[in-house]
């Protein structure tokens, strides 16, 4: 029963550190009419009357502040994803590394409401807080999001699968609190300043959260056993009593196979002392001289661990690899790149192929008719937000989640081997019917295509990020060291195809359509 409520408190926890890793990130981007009267908001404490509020000096930065925005959070995501890679940061705890970007990501989203709060404000100063607090927000969920997969690299698939489900119920939650936000409150000064200290107060519980999971982890054997950076002094020295039983085991095997090979007869299999899960299924048969102690397989092709002991036991190929590594004082980041380049090419296309579609492309491709205008309001209000929009970015979000999902059921696995096809085929699916779409004069005229492609598109990128992602960091070459550096790749690609995605999609929408 123990054994169940931990494996439940896993999963539990994953879930949440998924939903809340992105959630600081996601304040900013849900919050469009706060951030583009930000300067307003910050000149004065409290007035409902537009008319009386000072006018913008730079109007061409707050008119396109969602831009702004993005652009400012994805610069420093894209350079800061260089730093978790390089050689002194791999080097430091994977849990100091979470809370550090953890808490910056709460400074971050506190940063915005508490300058605003007593008003007074002049415009240049509301734009480098804004400014800052982007920057800051880009580079802590960066460093947050590449400890995690770093962290969860390290652990059993299964809960990768749970931590990758987590981040796309959390499009989902924040895309339908945006909606009931913008329809239960009204686009007065109060009601829009209202909806984004909602969000940004939110986004700083969610940190406070993080860093109390991030500590209580320190309490569960199965992550000491697993990750080494969470382990007690004790833990450190159980291990390595044993790592040094497994040796010492592994020279007196030797000694018999070398006996054995002298006068010929052939060797009996006996386990290794202390190695749980590492045993033949006929441990009482004559075993052939050749043969070695096999490692058992668990879930998704891993080796099967249990025990607070379990990662303290490596198989005997691994044993000798391990060891050099550690004689090296770190594992190479290209090595690591060179057994899962696949995975990574696979989640930078699924990614770029996103977001060039999403959501400039798709928006686009709503019926002529039916297209948001925008308003300005009636000299008191601001104009409320587009609903449809709304809507459409809701199913593409649902059906992240749904795809996300989808992977923790081990059944609808494509092979490995098949996921660079589904990458092409997805791309081929989801990008006609939308281009079609924004074409003139236009071929498919229907606010239901981007729907039911971005539902579609939904869908498979999350399913493709699952996929990658559990593929990638249960490589059967990779080294139980090797794991958590896998984590930090497949995160580095992630935000590759993100980025230029992003860029891509900005120049179309700017330039062609």
């Amino acid at each position: 029963m123990a054994v169940t409520f931990e494996v439940v408190m896993m999963h539990t926890a994953s879930i949440i550190l998924g939903f809340c890793c992105l959630f600081a990130y996601n304040s900013f981007l849900s919050s469009p009419s706060y951030l583009e009267h930000y300067f307003q908001f910050a000149a004065v404490k409290s007035n409902d009357n537009v008319s009386t509020l000072p006018d913008a000096k730079t109007p061409s930065f707050w008119n396109n502040i969602s831009t702004w925005v993005t652009v400012l959070m994805m610069v420093p995501m894209f350079l800061m994803q260089f730093a978790m890679l390089s050689p002194w940061v791999l080097r430091q705890n994977v849990q100091t590394r979470m809370i550090i970007g953890a808490f910056f990501s709460l400074v971050s989203v506190l940063l915005v409401p508490v300058t605003a709060a007593s008003g007074g404000v002049s415009e240049g100063s509301a734009m480098a807080v804004l400014i800052i607090a982007c920057l800051l927000c880009g580079a802590a969920t960066s460093a947050l999001e590449s400890s995690l997969y770093a962290f969860y690299g390290a652990l059993p698939t299964r809960y990768m699968t749970s931590f990758v489900t987590g981040g796309g119920i959390s499009g989902a939650i924040t895309s339908v609190l945006r909606i009931v936000i913008s329809v239960g409150l009204p686009p007065t000064f109060s009601g829009v300043k209202a909806s984004a200290v909602i969000f940004f107060t939110i986004g700083m519980a969610l940190m406070v959260l993080t860093i109390a999971i991030v500590l209580l982890l320190r309490l569960s054997p199965f992550v000491r056993s697993y990750v080494p950076d969470y382990r007690r002094p004790e833990d450190v020295a159980r291990c390595a009593h044993t790592e040094a039983d497994q040796a010492a085991e592994e020279t007196r095997l030797r000694r018999l196979r070398l006996d054995a090979d002298n006068v010929g007869t052939p060797v009996v299999q006996e386990p290794i002392a202390g190695a749980e899960g590492i045993e033949k299924s006929n441990q009482n048969t004559v075993a052939p001289l050749q043969g070695v102690a096999e490692v058992a397989v668990g879930d998704n092709g891993e080796p099967a661990r249990s025990g607070s002991d379990s990662s303290c036991v490596t198989s005997p190929d691994s044993a000798e690899a391990t060891a050099a590594e550690e004689e090296e004082g770190q594992t190479s980041v290209i090595v690591v790149v060179r057994k899962i380049w696949v995975m990574m090419v696979c989640l930078i296309a699924d990614l770029f192929t996103t977001m060039v579609l999403f959501p400039g492309i798709g928006l686009k491709a709503m019926h002529v008719s039916k297209k948001p205008t925008t308003t300005h309001g009636d000299g008191t209000t601001w104009g409320s937000e587009a609903m449809m929009p709304m809507i459409v970015v809701l199913m593409f979000n649902v059906g992240d989640a749904i795809g996300r999902l989808s992977i923790n059921f081990h059944c609808v696995w494509a092979p490995r081997s098949w996921v660079p096809f589904i990458v092409v085929v997805r791309t081929i699916v989801c990008v006609i019917p939308l281009a079609l779409g924004v074409c003139t004069p236009k071929v498919i005229d229907s606010n239901a295509n981007p729907i039911v492609m971005f539902l579609v598109l939904g869908i498979t990128k999350g399913y493709l990020i699952g996929l990658t992602m559990a593929y990638g960091s249960s490589d059967p070459r990779l080294t139980p060291k090797e794991r958590g550096i896998a984590g930090a790749c497949l995160c580095f690609a992630l935000l590759i195809g993100m980025t230029f995605g992003s860029v891509v999609s900005l120049i179309v929408v700017t330039q062609a359509l």
